[in-house]
């Protein structure tokens, strides 16, 4: 059996950054596109600032889901270091986990 030697994710986890990067793109760009409406018909500029709202919310939804991501990874590999600690641990005692 090959060894794994990248980030360990489960089907849940990524289903969960999947989904999460989809309401956060929904709710930045629908937030973002009514706040550039608005700056727009008060200062009468077109749409310039409804691409910038729009623009935005793309790239503060991009952002938030990195941070997600990697907040997931470093979990896992807090969690997976934490058993693999109590495994050595066990394992030197001559106790048996469950």
């Amino acid at each position: 059996m090959a060894k794994r030697t990248g980030p360990s994710v489960s089907t849940f986890q990524s289903l969960t950054v999947a989904s999460q990067f989809g309401i956060t793109l929904a709710v930045a760009v629908v937030l973002g596109y009514f706040a550039g409406q608005w700056l727009d018909g008060s200062l009468k500029t077109g749409i310039i600032f409804t691409l910038i709202g729009v623009l935005l919310g793309l790239v503060g939804a991009s952002i938030g889901t990195v941070r997600l991501y990697q907040a997931m990874l470093r979990k896992n590999e807090i969690e997976k270091h934490a058993q693999t600690t109590e495994s050595t641990r066990s394992a030197t005692d001559g106790t048996r986990t469950g």
